[in-house]
């Protein structure tokens, strides 16, 4: 049976922090819970969830498909001779991945004093998973939820230490508009959008 002390590297000593790090290329690991309560009694049934496959993989579930943490984008800690591109469980990875008061330690450890984190694999990294659900209502639904979620679990533990940034519903420019001003109102920095929106059906950035 694979230990910790097999996948993880020895805990780093802490070090004095000499010099101010706002590192604005993060990623988190969405935790398994962060839907529960989020969304409308009628479409909580159908809110993205964490479940086990049959080769032992932790994996989300939405709208018919199966979405993987893979293990490249959870390396954090990792003995380089651990990593490969299968999913990871979140035992699997450092807690500082999914747990924000662990990654501000993390961010202690390395000498980072802000970080903008954006999301990974669940929403497909800016949002096209949820925008491009199969119910308009569900996937906006979704979309709000995950901003909440990093309005009230990631960013406000720690607001002098995380910049909030929002994902968008992107095939509905005027929900996706109220989604942005909703979250500039309540304090987020930034938003995501896709680098290539043409590959997702959308217009072009140069159009």
């Amino acid at each position: 049976m694979t230990t910790d002390d097999d996948l993880f590297l020895p805990e780093p000593e802490p070090r004095a922090v000499r010099a101010t790090v706002i590192s604005v290329d993060d990623h988190l690991v969405e935790p398994p819970d962060m839907f529960e309560g989020r969304l409308p009694a009628r479409l909580a049934d159908r809110a993205p969830r964490v479940v086990e496959n049959e080769w032992g993989h932790q994996v989300w579930s939405f709208d018919g498909a199966t979405y993987s943490q893979v293990g490249m984008n959870a390396v954090a800690g990792r003995r380089p001779e651990t990593v490969k591109v299968e999913p990871f469980r979140f035992d699997q990875m450092r807690r500082g991945c999914w747990d924000v008061d662990a990654r501000v330690h993390d961010m202690d450890l390395n000498g980072v004093w802000a970080s903008l984190c954006f999301p990974s694999m669940i929403t497909g990294f800016c949002g096209r998973v949820f925008s491009q659900c199969s119910d308009p209502e569900l996937g906006l639904a979704v979309t709000r939820a995950w901003n909440d979620w990093m309005h009230d679990a990631w960013w406000q533990p720690h607001p002098d230490r995380i910049i909030p940034l929002g994902i968008t519903f992107l095939t509905d420019p005027e929900a996706g508009a109220a989604e942005i001003r909703r979250n500039a109102d309540r304090g987020f920095r930034t938003v995501t959008l896709p680098e290539r929106p043409h590959r997702l059906g959308l217009p072009s950035i140069f159009e």
